[in-house]
């Protein structure tokens, strides 16, 4: 079985068709089966089956294009029915000459049923945009792409295109991006857009796509020529994902090293630290039993200077000045000098003594007297 990818409009979904009865190659254009009647299409790709599928590949080929909603995204509405359920559309036949012109004619009613309609809207003061005009290939159907914010009452401004145009009338509500899609354009990249060139369906877009990428969250740089999010956010996210979940990792183990290494430098301090308030401890005890060794020397009679008098047999110390060792010996002449002070030293020692008693006798008369004259004193009368 031959079955052949085809596409109804430029930037729409690609849908497979049971090719088996034509000889067909890509870029050929075809008539296939579609639910609105007759469609034009394009091949775009062919492949090999060995047995037919249960069900249809792809949904409602014959309604591609942008859907009522924008979260749907695909342009796609509900399944075919009928005779594609149980299996693939046929291609009726190769496009003709009279084919070719046909489209070519549908398309100057696309232009003239937009304008039309446009003025109308105009008319009216409907609050909605006209996006887009599709006729099917037998122009018995035309299709009103708009977009607008709120719900629009669109009743009257069907009964009037449907009066002038002779043709079934279908009004679709699409989204900003499918507004985008449709239209087309350039991005800031300086690419046509994703959705009207390559991109099938809308992947939804968060701005957590954008704080993983460290994105300015910035909404002129991060949003499309639709106001919304930019799809390629989703192209590279995965990638992001796991490079994140491995810098983590790697981010992890190099805090892991570091705090290793600060618990290690403060352990060390710690330990120095201890050593020297030991050694700052055992400086102040040795000073300490230096000072009471100290006090206890003074104690025991001991002068100052450290060295102990020398002294006589009988107990007495010996006073005579001795020659230091470092000093030259007098001259004969201060001997001779300091050997009559020698002499004198018990004279004045005697007369020392005798002015002390002296003293001590007259301080003893004096007290004396001032008692006898106490005991001496007259009492006053005594107190009734």
């Amino acid at each position: 079985m031959k079955i052949a990818g085809i596409r109804f409009r430029e930037n729409w979904k690609v849908y497979d068709f049971d090719a088996t009865d034509f000889d067909v190659s890509v870029g050929d254009i075809v008539i296939v089966d579609s639910d609105r009647g007759p469609g034009f299409a394009r091949v775009v790709r062919l492949k090999q089956s060995q047995e037919p599928p249960a069900a249809p590949t792809e949904q409602n080929p014959q309604e591609s294009g942008p859907g009522r909603q924008e979260g749907n995204g695909s342009g796609d509405t509900a399944p075919a029915a009928g005779p594609a359920a149980k299996g693939l559309r046929k291609i009726i036949r190769k496009a003709t000459d009279e084919d070719i012109r046909k489209d070519e004619k549908n398309s100057q009613r696309e232009a003239e049923g937009f304008t039309l309609c446009q003025e109308m809207i105009g008319e009216r003061e409907l609050l909605m945009k006209l996006i887009r005009v599709e006729y099917s290939f037998d122009a018995s159907r035309a299709a009103f792409f708009f977009f607008s914010e709120t719900r629009v009452d669109f009743r009257e401004l069907v009964k009037d295109l449907a009066y002038k145009l002779k043709a079934r009338i279908e009004m679709r509500q699409v989204g900003v991006r499918d507004v985008a899609r449709l239209i087309g354009g350039y991005g800031s990249c300086g690419r046509e857009l994703c959705c009207s060139s390559f991109l099938r369906n809308f992947e939804p877009v968060s701005i957590r796509m954008a704080k993983k990428q460290e994105m300015v969250l910035n909404p002129a740089k991060i949003s499309g020529v639709c106001g919304r999010l930019l799809c390629c956010l989703s192209y590279e996210y995965e990638m992001y994902d796991e490079i994140k979940k491995d810098v983590a990792n790697m981010r992890e183990a190099a805090n892991k090293g570091k705090k290793e290494e600060e618990e290690l430098r403060i352990a060390e301090d710690r330990r120095e630290a201890e050593e020297r308030r030991i050694a700052e401890a055992k400086r102040r005890q040795e000073e300490e039993r230096q000072r009471q060794e100290a006090r206890q020397k003074q104690k025991g009679g001991e002068p100052r200077g450290g060295r102990r008098p020398d002294r006589k047999e009988g107990g007495a110390p010996d006073r005579r000045p001795q020659a230091q060792p470092d000093q030259p010996p007098r001259p004969p002449q201060q001997q001779q000098q300091q050997q009559p002070d020698a002499k004198q030293a018990p004279q004045k020692a005697e007369q020392q003594g005798e002015k002390a008693g002296q003293g001590k006798g007259r301080r003893r008369f004096w007290r004396n007297k001032k008692k006898k004259q106490r005991e001496n004193k007259p009492q006053g009368p005594a107190q009734s």
